[in-house]
Formats: C-alpha cells, structure tokens, sequence
C-alpha cells in the first residue's frame, strides 16, 4: 500500500470514526428528550425503551463492523477468480 492509498485508507476510518460517534451523541440527546418526555406525560409504560433497544443496537452494528472491517480484495485474489470463472 503505498502513502496516497494509506492516507486514503486513513482518513476513511476517521470519517468513519467521527460519524459514529456524532451518531452516539445524537443518539443519547434525543434518547434523553424521550425520557424527559416520558416523564413528565405521566410515567406510563416506558414507551422510550423502543428507540433506545433498537436504535442502541444500530450503534452497536456499527462500531463492531468498524473495528471489523473485511481485508481488502487483493488483485491475486481478483486473478485467481477470473481463472476460475474461465474454466
């Protein structure tokens, strides 16, 4: 991998990152409201619990697949394929 590919590769995972954890921030603002609205409507069932299960496990899906990405597809592999798929 040479330096313009590294970078590349670099500020993908910081864009990737920073999305994530402006998803979490939003995720805990607008979790709170619903909690707070919740609250003060009366504290029936706990109706906030939907969003914060569903949406919370989005969150998880994303930060295990960022911290397990697939390995690059290398172009041996992209040969071995084609020789296959021509036989």
């Amino acid at each position: 991998m040479n330096d313009q590919e590294l970078r590349e590769a670099a500020l993908a995972s910081l864009k990737h990152r920073r999305g994530i954890e402006r998803q979490l921030r939003i995720y805990a603002i607008t979790n709170i409201t619903l909690v707070v609205i919740w609250a003060l409507s009366g504290r029936g069932d706990f109706w906030p619990i939907w969003s914060i299960a569903f949406w919370g496990l989005a969150l998880i899906w994303q930060a295990i697949s960022y911290n397990h990405r697939p390995k690059p597809i290398t172009e041996d592999e992209i040969q071995s394929e084609m020789k296959k798929l021509g036989s």
